[in-house]
């Protein structure tokens, strides 16, 4: 047979109760003990199938699928159910079939706001070798979770297998998990999904459900003693998504302390990569300089990307490419510019530097030999720096540092650090023995802010303390959700739910990589521009194609763009992330248009706009070869539930305010224009 299982406590908030419908040997079960003095809990039994049900005012806020198959598509049989006995949870002992079994504690957690109830389910395996899997069907919208290749906002027509859930490159498997992710999940309900990092996690999203299994298979690492703890989640329930999101990053997660570079946020960073590739020399990166100046652009910095040196894990610049790197770096500087090298946790077996990491054991070993391990990489094949290992980190630092010193360098953009890059070493081992792989990767990021707030990484797991710039994943020169221009904006919002305020969009117009990888393509000219006015209300601008490349009509384009960020975006960037830091808000710069409203359910669905800070909204153009398109301006009532929102249109200008909750239909939006609106409270 099967079971259902709904819950229903009666608390102040919600209700949850436990209900079984049907029999099992003995006929109807009897009503379970109550605890608390607002709690009853009632049980029946049925044929079918589990369910956690948390429900308020007879409502169901949440169904879990409990006891569910390992790959989180059907229900597993129960033979027979039994009451724990447990004075301050409540308690079912699930019996599969003999010598399988496993207990479900769930219990309530204080909270330190009255507005938000939080329970903890606890799965625990008694006999057999049971991986608990619960699913969760995804009712009204849901957000977060991680980056992804076919990036969408909300996440409910997600379709991802039944996978471990750590960080990968998903430019090189779109099956991947991406370079940022947290174990958290927000609804449009106020429902909030939070796992701990020492559960073994495996994670699905497909056919309407996310699914959470608990299992200690490859790539995590089985404690000595086999775990009987495997799966433990947290569900709050808040009477607002804003509101519970608000008590999930104060709980389970750390804000930065500081701004990043103000100077990155406010003026464009000059990339090497996309346009040049590898094929960078001193005289390129001089001229690319002067360039950037003759065409009257500001910059924040100029980035020096893919081979400058010999062998990967140099950190030296090539002498042949680069006769004297050190003068060309003062001619930089003299010209405005702050340099910045690409770095990367790998080292050839044929750099310099490969000896002494090897003799004092600052790569990740494999087991089996005992020596540094190989993982193969975007170029080619290298030892990684283990940095679970602190004095792995310190060498590293020292090695960046006399880059600094021998060249004047002023910093450094941090690529990879994903865990795919950790398991792909052949029989990896760690100098740490981690339970959650992701502390390899937060580790790197750790190691890498030792330089200051001047840097970028790529990859995040709880990193969120840090006051540094992460950046997107290389985005495809396309229109589609394929990495394209239609993956900008729910990736923003995704960082930004999962606790990165800093957000870095990567190259404007995208990498090129449409004739090959290491080929260069330049863009379509009105993808670049659509690229470009996305990138002036984000928290950084990056150009490695130039406007001048394409003619002086997108020149003055882009100078205008570059001048509103600098001039207006900016100050409200930095209003919003003070305000963050401060904790005087719940959301980084960039937020989800529901964000300033009020059970507002179009709101919800629109992935294709976003507010900087609570005062701008941008509604821009992603679609190819079009001049207008329907803007929804939401509302109409603030997030408060009393206030009410108007909008103010910024560029038509008119004066006229428009009340909140309204569609406009087929906005006129030129190529050279974007449609942002200014947010009013009436």
């Amino acid at each position: 047979m099967e079971c259902l299982l709904a819950w229903t406590l009666g608390v102040a908030l919600l209700s949850i109760g436990v209900f079984w419908y049907g029999t099992v040997h003995t006929g109807m079960a009897n009503v379970l003990s109550s605890y608390g003095a607002n709690h009853g809990i009632h049980a029946n039994i049925d044929k079918r199938f589990c369910r956690i049900q948390y429900s308020k005012d007879n409502h169901i806020l949440l169904d879990v699928h409990a006891i569910q198959s390992p790959d989180g598509r059907s229900s597993l049989d129960v033979i027979d159910v039994a009451e724990c006995v447990s004075p301050s949870q409540t308690c079912q002992h699930f019996i599969l079939s003999p010598g399988q079994s496993v207990v479900v504690q769930i219990a309530e957690k204080e909270t330190s706001n009255v507005d938000v109830t939080c329970f903890e389910t606890l799965w625990s395996v008694q006999e057999g070798d049971i991986e608990p899997t619960d699913c969760f069907p995804l009712t009204g919208y849901w957000f977060g979770g991680a980056e992804m290749y076919y990036q969408d906002w909300p996440i409910n027509s997600w379709n991802k297998h039944m996978s471990f859930y750590l960080s990968g490159d998903m430019y090189a498997n779109d099956q991947e998990f991406g370079s940022v992710l947290e174990r958290y999940w927000l609804s449009s309900h106020g429902v909030a999904l939070y796992v701990p990092d020492h559960v073994p996690l495996h994670v699905s999203i497909e056919y309407g459900h996310i699914c959470f299994k608990g299992s200690s298979t490859s790539p995590y690492t089985p404690p000595l003693d086999k775990p009987k703890n495997l799966l433990t989640y947290t569900t709050c329930f808040g009477s607002s998504p804003q509101v519970v999101h608000e008590y999930v990053l104060k709980t389970f997660f750390a804000r930065p302390n500081t701004l990043p570079d103000l100077r990155m946020m406010k003026s464009p960073i000059w990339s090497t990569w996309a346009q040049y590739k590898k094929n960078i020399n001193q005289s390129i990166i001089l001229d690319y300089a002067h360039q950037i100046l003759q065409h009257n652009f500001t910059n924040s910095q100029l980035e020096i990307d893919d081979k400058y040196e010999v062998e990967y894990g140099d950190f030296n610049f090539d002498p042949v490419k680069f006769p004297n790197a050190s003068e060309m770096i003062r001619t930089l500087n003299d010209l405005g510019f702050r340099t910045t090298i690409w770095v990367t946790p790998f080292v050839d077996q044929d750099s310099v530097n490969f000896n002494a990491g090897n003799s004092n054991g600052n790569f990740i070993v494999n087991s089996k030999t005992g020596t540094s391990g190989q993982v193969a990489w975007w170029n080619g094949r290298a030892a990684t720096i283990d940095f679970t290992k602190p004095e792995a980190c310190d060498w590293y630092e020292e090695l960046l540092k006399k880059a600094r010193s021998d060249y004047g360098v002023d910093s450094f953009k941090f690529d990879a650090g994903e865990i795919n890059y950790v398991t792909g070493v052949p029989n990896f081992k760690l100098h740490e023995d981690l339970a959650n792989l992701g502390r390899y990767t937060q580790y790197y990021a750790e190691c890498a802010a030792r330089f200051g707030t001047q840097i970028e990484v790529r990859a995040a797991w709880n990193s969120q303390h840090l006051p540094v710039f992460v950046r997107m994943m290389d985005k495809d020169s396309t229109w589609t959700r394929a990495k394209g221009l239609k993956t900008l904006i729910p990736t923003a919002l995704t960082f930004s739910l999962l606790g990165y305020p800093y957000i870095l969009p990567d190259m404007i117009g995208g990498n090129g990589y449409e004739s090959g990888f290491l080929n260069t393509k330049l863009p379509e000219r009105e993808l670049f521009i659509r690229w470009l006015q996305i990138t002036a209300f984000l928290p950084s601008m990056q150009f490695s194609f130039t406007p001048w490349q394409y003619d002086n009509d997108t020149v003055q384009i882009a100078l205008d763009y570059v001048t509103l960020h600098e001039t207006v975006v900016f100050d409200e960037l930095e209003r919003a992330s003070l305000d963050y830091v401060s904790g005087a808000s719940a959301m980084g710069p960039i937020r989800p248009i529901w964000w300033v409203t009020y059970d507002d359910q179009k709101a919800y669905t629109i992935d294709d706009e976003f507010m900087v800070g609570d005062v701008y909204l941008v509604a821009p153009i992603v679609e190819n070869a079009t001049r207008s398109r329907d803007i929804y301006l939401p509302g109409p009532m603030w997030r408060d539930g009393v206030q009410r929102i108007a909008w103010e249109d910024q560029l038509r200008k008119e004066g006229n305010m428009v009340l909140g909750g309204t569609l406009l239909r087929d906005y006129r939006i030129e190529l050279e224009e974007v449609s942002w609106w200014k947010l009013h409270l009436v």
